[in-house]
């Protein structure tokens, strides 16, 4: 079990807007998919392989599981970002870097929020694409460039942890 000191921490400005943003993503998210779940044909792509083409189809309804999972996700990610005690730290949390470690975890968990966001409703938009026969696969470069941006993303966080304890 940590022993990290639970207070509360206000987060900053940067990460209200992201946390404001997702909520707004996440919205638009599911209307869009709603609006579009009547023009789909009984039959749309269900899975991708690894270089971003079709390899299940399966019936409409299931363009509903991107945002109900998306959905699971950000509320988690959102009421784990709000109770930065709960994380390990590679740095040892102290009372003069406490406020610093917690913030730059909030802002960590908001931006990892709408990375998963971002994921998610483009994944949702190709495969309306591709069922509307208006696009042919995520594209060769969906998986590398989300492990890039992904791993980007931890590594600043983590340089942004060490810098806070110098």
């Amino acid at each position: 079990m940590n022993k990290n000191p639970k207070i509360k921490v206000k987060p900053s400005q940067f990460t209200k807007t992201l946390e404001i943003v997702n909520y707004f993503l996440i919205i638009v998210f599911w209307i869009i998919t709603s609006l579009a779940y009547k023009h789909l044909p009984e039959e749309i792509p269900t899975h991708y392989n690894g270089l971003g083409e079709v390899d299940a189809y399966g019936d409409k309804i299931t363009i509903f599981f991107l945002p109900l999972i998306a959905s699971i996700l950000f509320v988690t990610l959102t009421i784990t970002a709000n109770k930065p005690y709960w994380f390990n730290y590679s740095e040892t949390i102290t009372a003069e870097n406490v406020e610093t470690q917690y913030k730059n975890a909030m802002r960590f968990m908001q931006s990892l929020n709408l990375f998963v966001l971002l994921i998610f409703i483009f994944i949702d938009y190709k495969t309306i694409q591709i069922a509307l026969n208006k696009s042919g696969s995520l594209g060769v470069w969906f998986l590398p460039l989300t492990g890039i941006v992904g791993i980007s993303i931890i590594i600043y966080s983590v340089k942004q942890s060490k810098k806070e304890n110098i």
